[in-house]
Order: structure tokens, then sequence, then C-alpha cells
């Protein structure tokens, strides 16, 4: 195999035993085909792969194989099109990494993720300000344009196109997102649509002036960079040597401008997808990049993966048969093999006279394959309902007697007991306990209801909700928020800071939602509500007009109904249920059964319809020729196709005649027509041959649990906290001058970024400091010259801060440089993600003579308890410093001396163990904390000062429980008074302890 080595590897012959042993072990874990792939050395190379084929694994060893070279972690960055794709990828490389005799820990120095992900990582590594900016996703970017729409001039373009008030927001929404996608300029749109281009010029500088950034936005903006040579990008992509794209066929034309770019710098480009998985054509992807990556690439090495390693035989065959014959001469050629695993299998195409006997049918079918014997590998399980996935086209529809697609499905699902969850379906906002929520919202609109108003919404919507809730504190709740909202705002006053997420946990209080028994169904949808609210604080700097939180309603009754999904992508928040959900959901996943539903004529493949978004058609004519933006035959056909190969061993299609609210008949799917195989089963009454009871077992997720160290953080401190934050969702109401630590680390950065080797003056750094400074929840004042207000104030302090530590630590600058470094760091189980600041010393030549992590906190501290700040907790900083020695030295090759919290308040810099005996029991209690999250063990840990400072306190009943496991993490290594060292138990923690009179380290 080495002698195949070719392209840019050329001239590399030196005898590499680490090599070797990385290709023998390589040649024992791929097919040929893979190992091809893995090891080819040219310089731009096309991988084909078939559903099922294994390309995450042939990703990962590629990873290995690069390494194993020589090449240096941080040289190497994969993109994946989600982050549960990065998840899954950061494992199967670690263990490549070991299964190839390289250390696993080499997997933290490289960057594995999302493009965009990668794109905030690289602006803010070329100007420190960009750290602190905001990033919106869909829902927030309509909050943004929402809250800003008399800034915009929205209100003029509405009146203009004639349009109704939300789709002028959903029209320019798009209209951004597509200019930014497709590399369009303002003046371009402008030169078109006067109207329109100046509204997107307006959100251009809003957004910057407010500091936020888009999905779009960011990946544009570091293409322009680029493009313009920028000085900080280039030196922030400079070490990449080796890129790899994961679902190449679902780049868009910025995403794939980025990868020209970044290849451009680079030596080796490996993409790998299927053009017959391109579902995405409507949001601007363009199948193109991969179908003609060779016209763009001449003389790029070409592999196929085709060997299905999922399903059985008949569904490969079925699948292939059906892309060969609707894409034809469009496709790439390929052809499949199947892996045909043993046991019971069945692939029907079946037809029913109404939905509801297809409905029944397909839970009947549920419940007699739950508890059969699945075989998988060695192994031999009882399938549960997570094994079972229901998908359509869509699941909304505009039927009259049903509200969506779902309904008779979901229906059938829960007549016979089985547990269900139901992804993009819309609907969240009509579930009981979010509609009494959003009732309660409904009651302030106009004004302070009087109390026969709130008693009938107590009556109607909110007590069947939550039975034990009392109307006495709801009352006065509503009548206190009211007072608030609706209160008259003098001419020239400070504005008032009002936000939504605290009057949810206000109303849930009033509703004893703490001492009611909820299911984790229930639990999840009121927490999409308070994710919903935190969107709603993420944009707005406070709600403190009737206008605003009338705009706030809307946007619940408008978007936030069908906007949201309870997703299944997180491995810990998704149920031992069957999913019920869209094709577009389940890119990516797989399941021992699956059923096809609502495959009828017009249904799927679903109506055609053009492109109807505002940016003038002349403008993205070359993307609507492709076929981008609008429905095409092409595109729904792909969707089918992927919808098959997401079933193993079952796979059922099937659809009815009659739908609910239809008068006519309908025709079964010209895509169900196709389905010929010689195995199908037409035939409902005929079960699966062979098959057996068998314990229900769940599967076991091979992935292993990425984390960040906050998340471990919330989990130590109380693992009922962690449950509420991270498996139901629920948000935190804002503190007092929310985000001020993050503007003055980003403030401290941009120092150290602008004087590298000398330090700067007090009054130099002084003024970086307040022009990085930025708080979104605090209003400047009208007149900061004569009356500054808190804004003023806090701005100022950032700058004393900043000058003081300049002043005292001069030798941070012109001794020592400082580096701050992404990092991954593999546990036992878990991944741990972080950033660290590390200060090197090096000699005349440059060579690092030592380490030291530096972990600034914008915090202080002193001898005494009342001297602290609320959040200084010794056994939290200890820990995280000890994680980030281990990282420095694992993952970065820097081998910490020392490690030191650096209290930016008081400017004291307070020196913490970083021993190896330190380090273990840092460790051990991310383990614990990682093992117990794995395990959903999740026991409240009441403790009066904690509970007090508790994000949750009102939701939470704060009774003692015990952890299921006996064991407990070994007590954490902190400093102690006199330069000493002390050990506590992190579970046991007092928020607020006295920090150790240690002095300056």
């Amino acid at each position: 195999m080495t002698d195949a080595i070719t392209g840019v590897f050329d001239g590399d012959h030196e005898p590499n035993p680490q090599l070797n042993r990385a290709l023998a072990a390589m040649e024992c874990a791929l097919r040929p085909a893979q190992l091809a792939a893995a090891c080819d050395g040219s310089a731009e190379i096309r991988t084909n792969a078939c559903a099922g084929s294994g390309k995450t694994r042939t990703l990962a060893y590629r990873i290995a194989w690069l390494l194993a070279r020589g090449a240096t972690p941080s040289s190497v960055v994969a993109f994946t099109f989600t982050e549960k794709a990065a998840e899954g990828l950061k494992f199967a490389v670690s263990r490549a990494l070991v299964d190839c005799g390289l250390d696993p820990a080499l997997a933290g120095a490289m960057f594995i993720g999302t493009i965009h992900g990668f794109c905030q990582h690289v602006l803010g590594d070329a100007e420190a300000r960009y750290r602190q900016f905001t990033v919106l996703d869909e829902n927030r970017l309509i909050l943004f344009l929402i809250s800003r729409r008399n800034r915009l001039g929205l209100k003029a373009l509405q009146t203009e196109r004639g349009s109704r008030y939300f789709e002028a927001i959903k029209g320019v929404s798009g209209a951004w997102k597509t200019m930014n996608d497709e590399l369009l300029a303002v003046e371009q749109v402008a030169e078109r649509d006067v109207g329109l281009g100046a509204v997107l010029g307006s959100l251009r500088d809003l957004l910057k002036r407010d500091q936020y950034i888009d999905f779009s936005l960011m990946i544009r903006e570091v293409v322009d960079r680029l493009r313009a040579g920028d000085a900080g990008t280039e030196r922030a992509v400079s070490p990449i040597l080796h890129l790899l794209v994961d679902e190449y066929q679902d780049v868009n034309p910025a995403q794939e401008a980025l990868i020209r770019e970044l290849h451009r710098r680079s030596k080796t480009l490996f993409v790998v997808g299927d053009d017959d998985q391109a579902i995405y054509g409507w949001r601007g992807a363009d199948v193109g990049n991969i179908i003609d990556f060779p016209e763009r690439y001449p003389g790029c090495a070409q592999h196929t993966l085709s060997h299905n390693f999922r399903s059985t035989a008949p569904i490969v065959e079925t699948a292939a048969a059906f892309a060969e014959a609707e894409l034809g001469a469009t496709r790439i050629p390929k052809h499949p093999t199947a892996h045909n695993p043993p046991g019971p299998r069945q692939l029907g195409c079946l037809w029913f006279d109404d939905r509801e006997s297809e409905a029944a049918w397909v839970a009947d079918r549920i419940a007699a394959l739950l508890g059969t014997a699945y075989q998988e590998g060695d192994e031999t399980r009882g399938l549960t309902p997570g094994d079972f996935l229901v998908v359509m086209r869509s699941t909304r529809t505009s039927e009259q007697d049903e509200s969506a697609r779902h309904g008779a499905f979901t229906r059938a699902l829960s007549e016979r007991g089985i547990p269900f969850t139901l992804e993009a379906g819309g609907g969240v906002m009509d579930r009981p306990q979010v509609a009494a929520l959003r009732a309660a919202f409904e009651l302030l609109r106009h004004g302070m209801p009087n109390r026969a108003d709130a008693r009938a919404v107590f009556d109607a919507s909110i007590l069947p909700a939550y039975p034990a809730a009392d109307f006495g504190r709801f009352a006065l709740v509503v009548t206190q928020w009211g007072r608030l909202i609706h209160a008259p705002i003098a001419p020239g006053s400070v504005r008032r800071r009002i936000f939504p997420q605290q009057f949810v946990h206000e109303l849930l209080e009033s509703f004893s939602f703490a001492s009611t028994p909820f299911d984790a169904g229930v639990m999840r949808d009121v927490g999409m509500f308070s994710r919903i609210m935190q969107d709603v604080e993420t944009v707005y700097v406070s709600i403190d007009s009737a206008i605003r939180f009338q705009e706030v309603l809307n946007f619940l009754d408008n978007i936030a109904g069908t906007g949201y999904d309870l997703g299944t992508d997180d491995l810990l928040r998704r149920p031992d249920a069957v999913t019920v959900a869209t094709v577009h959901k389940m890119k990516g996943l797989e399941f021992p059964a699956v059923f096809i539903v609502d495959v009828e004529a017009q249904r799927f493949p679903g109506k055609k319809y053009d492109y109807d978004g505002w940016l003038p058609d002349t403008l993205i004519e070359g993307a609507l020729a492709r076929g981008a933006y609008r429905s095409s035959e092409e595109e729904e056909a792909r969707l089918f196709y992927v919808a098959m190969t997401r079933a193993e061993r079952y796979l059922y299609v099937s659809g009815a005649a009659l739908l609910p609210g239809g008068a006519r008949r309908r025709r079964p799917s010209p895509f169900a027509l196709r389905i010929t195989h010689a195995d199908v089963e037409r035939d409902t009454t005929v079960v699966p041959v062979g098959l057996a009871a068998f314990p229900p077992t769940r599967r076991r997720g091979e992935e292993a649990l990425p984390t960040s160290y906050s998340d471990t953080r919330y989990y130590l401190a109380c693992p009922y906290n962690f449950k509420l934050r991270k498996i139901d969702g629920f948000s935190p109401p804002i503190q007092e001058m929310m985000g001020y630590g993050q503007t003055v680390h980003a403030a401290v950065c941009q120092v150290h970024d602008r004087f590298p080797d000398v330090a700067p003056t007090p009054a130099e750094a002084r003024a970086i400091a307040e022009d990085v400074f930025h708080l979104q929840h605090v209003h400047p004042s009208g007149n900061p010259e004569t009356r500054p207000g808190g804004y003023e104030n806090a701005r100022k302090s950032a700058g004393n801060i900043v000058a003081a530590y300049v002043e005292q630590f001069t030798e941070d600058f012109t001794q020592r440089r400082r580096v701050e470094a992404p990092f991954e760091l593999n546990i036992e189980r878990g991944v741990v993600s972080g950033s660290i600041d590390l200060l090197l010393k090096e000699d005349a030549d440059g060579r690092v003579v030592e380490a030291g992590v530096l972990d600034f906190k914008a915090m202080k501290g002193g001898a005494t308890p009342e001297a602290n700040d609320r959040d200084l907790v010794w056994t939290d900083l200890a820990l995280q410093v000890q994680l980030y020695a281990k990282a420095a030295r694992e993952v970065l090759g820097e081998a910490a001396a020392n490690g030191s919290v650096h209290l930016l308040k008081d400017n004291q810099r307070i020196a913490v163990p970083v021993t190896e005996e330190a380090i273990d029991a840092a460790v051990a209690n991310i383990e614990f904390a990682v093992d117990g999250i794995l395990a959903r063990d999740f026991p409240m840990r009441p403790e009066p000062t904690k509970c007090s400072r508790c994000d949750f306190q009102k939701l939470c009943p704060k009774r003692m429980q015990a952890f299921d496991r006996g064991v407990q993490p070994p007590n954490i290594h902190v400093p102690a008074e006199g330069g000493g060292v002390r050990t506590l138990p992190v579970l046991a923690f007092q928020v607020g302890e006295a920090a150790p009179d240690v002095g300056a380290a």
C-alpha cells in the first residue's frame, strides 16, 4: 500500500514505522474500496458514498492516515453537515487513532464540526470582537427583524409590495440568507429593487452595530475576508493543510466558495457524499458541486463506496433501482451491494382504502414487531419503540378535520399505548401545558386584565394543564407583570429591564410546576417554550412596552407554532419512542423498521412550486436554472430514496385512497409504483417469517458524549440543574450585567492580539476595552456625557480593569506570549471541549521553555465570602484549570508547569495546583459526571446557599435525592490560605466560598 501513495506526498519515502503500523490496522478495519479512498495521496479526491457504506469510518481512518504520515492535528479540518454528525466523527476518529497506534488525544487539536462553527471560530481568531457576537439562527433572525422593523424601513417595503406583516418579515429574512448564500452584494440587489436593497443594507449595518451575526453572514464574511487577503483571517486559516468535507452534495455556493478558498491554501481536499441523497436544493444546495467535481479539478482521484452495511438486499436493490429509474443521466452511476444481515425482514408496498385503516395497520405492525429478536453482529436484543420510524413527506396539512398529516398515525399509536415523539410536526404551541403559558401571556396583550378575565383563562386553560395551580398566586403574578409591561414611560427616562423568561418562571411557580410529576414529554414541551423566550431575549434589549410585548405575542401566534421542533439529534434527549417525522429531519439516521406513509399521488412526490422569494429572479437565474429554491422532480425522487435507505430490516411503503377531508379518491404515488422487487409484500395480513420474542433492549449508542466544561459543571453543581437545563431545555432568567465577563475577556484578548510583543500603556489598554465593550441587555444612556447610566459605568469599569491588568502584569507581554487554543479532551466515554488561555515563555530562538494555563475571570475574591463575587467557586475554578492543564499537555503538546486563575476585578493571580494527583482528581470528577449523564442519573442535591442562587429555583422542589451509583468522585485540589493546597468535594461546594488569601502567584 505504501507504494501506491502518490501525488502531494511524492518525495516522502523515509522509513515510517508508525505509518506501517497504521496501514496494517487499516487493512484489517476497512474494505478495499474504503482503504483505497482513505490512503489516496492525491491533491483532490472525490468519494461517492452510497447509503450505509461506512463513509464516517472511511473519513476517520483517512484522518488517522494523515496523522500517521506526520500531519499535525492542527493542519486537519473536517466539515460535517450537523453537530450530531460531528460528534459521531469525533468519536470515530478517536477510535481509529487508537486502532492505528496513535494517541486519541490528537483528535482534540483538529477542527471537526460544521462549516458555520468553523467560520465563527475563524472570525473570533481573526478579530477578538467577534467572540462576543450573538449568533442568530432562523427564528432569531426573524425576531431581530421584528424588533427592529422601524429602523430597517420594513413598513415602507411592506406597503410598497402590498404584503402582510409576517409575509414581509419572512420575505426579507429569506432574501438576506439567499443573498449571502449566493454571494450577492447589497448593491446588486439595490440596482434591481431599491426598496429591498435599502432594507438589506440597513440589516447589514444594524447586525454589525448591535454585534449579531447569522449563519449565512458568518460564512460570507470569511469568504470575503479570504478573497481580500485580510491578515487576521489569513493567520487564522494558515495552519490548514488537509481539508475534508462530509455530505458534499449539500453545500451551497457560499460554502463551496469557502472550501475553494481554503483549498487554495491547503495541500489536500477530500470530499465525500452521495448525489442521490441531495435533498436541500430548496434552500440553495447545489448537487452539481459533487457531480461536476472532476471538471473543476481535472485529474482528481475518484472512489466509490458501494457496499451497504446497513440494509437487507431487497431494500438496497429496490432503492438503487428506484434511483436509476427516476434520476437517470442526472446522477453518478453506482452499483450498490448489500451486507444482508441475518434474521427476519420484510419489504412491503401496501395500499389502503382510507387513512384510518392505514394508520391502524402501521400501529398494529409496530406492536407486532415490538419485543421480537433483532440480531446486531454477535448480539441479539428485542426491539423497543425507539427502533421504529414513521416518516412522511410533510407532517402538516390544510385538511379541515385534522391539524396535521400525522394525526391519524399518532392517534393510532396512542390508542395502543405505544409511546411516540413527534419531530418537525409543529403544534408545540397547542400542547396543553404550553397553550396554558401562551394564554397567560395573551391576557396581557391589551393592558391589565380584570379578575373575571384572569379567572376565565385560569379555569379554561391553566387548571386542566396544571391541576395544582393556585389562582391567587397566578392573579398576583399576572398583575405584577401587567403593571410592568403597561406602565407609562416618562419622556427621556432610562429603559426598564423587563425579561419574559422571568415571567415564565414565575408563572410556572404559581402553577405548582415544581411539585407536579410531569412526564418527559411535558417537560420538553415546557422547556421548548422557555427556549423560545430565550430567543426573544437574545434580540430584544427589554420587553418594556406594550408594543414590544405585542410583537412577542404575534411571533408566538405566527412563527413559533411551526418554527420550533423537538429534534431527535440529541442523544440525551431522544426518548425510547416511535419517531414520527419528515424525511428531511431523518437524514443521517437509521432504524431497524421504517414506515413511509402518506405515499399518494401529489403527496409524495409533493406538488411543484416555483421560487417565491423576494430577490429579483434575474439575480439568481443561475441558481433557479440548477433547480435551487424551488421544487423539482429530481429532488423529490432523492427525498424518497433517502426515506427508503433509512431502513435496516423492515421497510413498508403505504398510502390510502381516501384522506381526511378529501372528497375524491387518491391514486397511488408514481414512486410507490416503482417498487417492483420480487420480494415485495402487498398482502397486509402477512407477517415477517421467523419472528421470535426477545426481551426489549434499547440500542446502545456508539457515540461518546461530547460536552463542554460548563455542561459537566452544571451536573457537578446539581444533576437536576443539568436535567432542567440540558435535557428538558429550560433557559435561565437574565442576570444583572449578563455578558460583562465575556466582554472584559474579549477586551483582554484584543489587547494581546494588538500588542503581541510589547506591553501597551494603560491608556491604550483602556481605549481598546472601551471600544470592544458591549452589553446586550443594558441600554446606553440617552445622554452619556452628562447623565451616564449603568452601561456607561460598566464600560468605564471594564476599561479600568484592563488598564490595571496591563500595568501590573507587564511581563505577560514582554516575557511571555499569550495563546488561546480550542481543544477537545478525550476522557472515558466522553469528550470535554473548551478553549485554553496559555502563557508561553520563549527563549531567544523562539523555543517554548515554560507554559502555563491562565484562566481570566471578571471576578474578585477576598479573605471572606462577603468580599467575593457570587459566582466565585474554587472547586469550579480549580477543576477547570486542571482540565485545561491536562489538555495543554495531551492535546496541544505544551506541558503546563503551572496553572492560575486571574481575578480581573481586583487584579489577583492565584496559583491552582496542577500536579498529577490534582489533574487525576479533576478527570475523575468529569468522568463521574459523564457516567451520570449517560445513565440519566439526575438527583436533586439541594443546599441552602446554592439553591438561593440557582437559575431554576422556582422550578425545582428541592428534595434531597441519592445518586443511583454508590461511588463518589475524589475531592478537588484547590488553593488554600498562604499558598497551600486543600481538597474539597465538588458536589457539596458552597457558592460564594472564601477565596484563599494567597496574593499574586
